[in-house]
């Protein structure tokens, strides 16, 4: 009796051990199966990313050589004023680009740790970062104005160009406003309470920044990348901080300000904007306030060029190169799409935020 009573729980406890492996190998395989998903997201988003980044470059170019169509070369090697004006931007841009590449962090860098770091990690850079914020951004405008036409408010729009020349003054006025109105907007207003604030906290506590080379460049980085003037003077950042507490009370303020008066200009410009353009415009300022004081003026520049720039560059390139239309079809809609995919994880995202944590 006692035998058979042994080997009973022999018996049980060979199936419970049993059990608990075939748990445990459960367990593995839904980890690996999430792994493996993960990766594979991660994958698909960046071949995504790096396609519409060759997108970019390529309008680049594309805009450079519509200056020597002779639709464009009558309008800007007639007066070189004009020509040397786009130049100038177009050289402005790609200094951009480059400083996109290496900061915050370098591209290279991000990428390589991409598949063992967390998902905001690819945030470091902007410019692996810049076709997931423009997208999401351009989702949510063209969003905002589907719904005020749905209740008869209208946004209006620019006008549209007769003659080849007033299509190319258009273009270079679009090409312009990205530099002007980030320098007015944001660079000045924005630059100018950073560095009010760091000299404050220098004032007080006798400050990091002692030599007079390092004053310029905090001078300097205040209007340029002041983030990194922040983090030079021992001020919380958004590289450390993130957004909400990586930015002042006092850039808060402005950056609100800042967005009104950018989107009051848009329809107090006459050229053909409604009372609809306010929303979307306070929206755009508003972004790329936060995308300035947390990589620096590059990223607010070319954030602003990919509205202004990007798509037109294509469209006239469609027109006056014989591009084939058929092949650039596929960047709206999937930026869009990118932009619909990413609003709904960015909510997700804030939603668990707010969910408060099991103890």
């Amino acid at each position: 009796m006692v035998l058979e009573l042994v080997q009973v729980k022999r018996v049980n406890v060979i199936k419970c051990s049993s059990q608990k492996n075939n748990v445990q190998e459960e367990l593995h395989l839904k980890v690996a199966s999430t792994t493996n998903l993960l990766k594979l997201g991660i994958v698909i988003l960046l071949v995504t990313v790096s396609l519409l980044i060759a997108s970019y470059l390529l309008s680049m170019f594309v805009g450079l050589a519509l200056f020597f169509t002779p639709a464009g070369m009558e309008f800007g090697l007639s007066n070189t004023l004009p020509f040397l004006q786009f130049l100038s931007l177009w050289m402005i841009f790609m200094l951009c680009f480059v400083a996109a590449w290496k900061m915050r962090k370098s591209f290279r860098e991000v990428v390589s740790k991409a598949f063992r770091s967390p998902f905001l990690k690819l945030f470091d850079n902007w410019l692996l970062a810049m076709p997931i914020v423009a997208s999401t951004l351009l989702f949510i405008v063209s969003s905002i104005i589907d719904l005020q036409n749905l209740v008869n408010v209208p946004t209006g729009g620019l006008p549209v160009p007769v003659t080849d020349a007033e299509t190319f003054a258009l273009y270079l006025d679009l090409t312009r406003a990205p530099v002007i109105e980030e320098l007015a907007f944001r660079v000045i207003p924005l630059g100018i309470i950073v560095l009010s604030r760091l000299l404050l906290v220098q004032g007080n506590d006798g400050g990091r920044v002692k030599s007079v080379k390092q004053k310029l460049k905090l001078f300097l980085f205040s209007f340029l990348f002041p983030d990194k003037a922040k983090g030079m003077a021992g001020v919380e950042n958004v590289e450390t901080r993130g957004i909400v507490k990586g930015i002042g009370k006092e850039e808060w303020l402005i950056l609100l300000f800042t967005s009104v008066i950018f989107a009051a200009a848009h329809i107090l410009s006459g050229i053909g904007w409604q009372f609809g353009k306010v929303t979307s415009s306070f929206v755009q300022g508003f972004v790329f306030s936060l995308v300035f004081l947390a990589y620096g003026v590059q990223a607010g520049i070319l954030l602003h060029w990919f509205f202004n720039y990007y798509f037109y560059t294509f469209e006239l390139g469609n027109y006056y190169l014989s591009l084939n239309v058929g092949f650039f079809s596929w960047i709206e809609p999937l930026t869009l799409f990118i932009g619909a995919v990413f609003s709904i994880i960015f909510i997700f995202l804030w939603l668990r935020r707010l969910v408060p944590k099991k103890q």
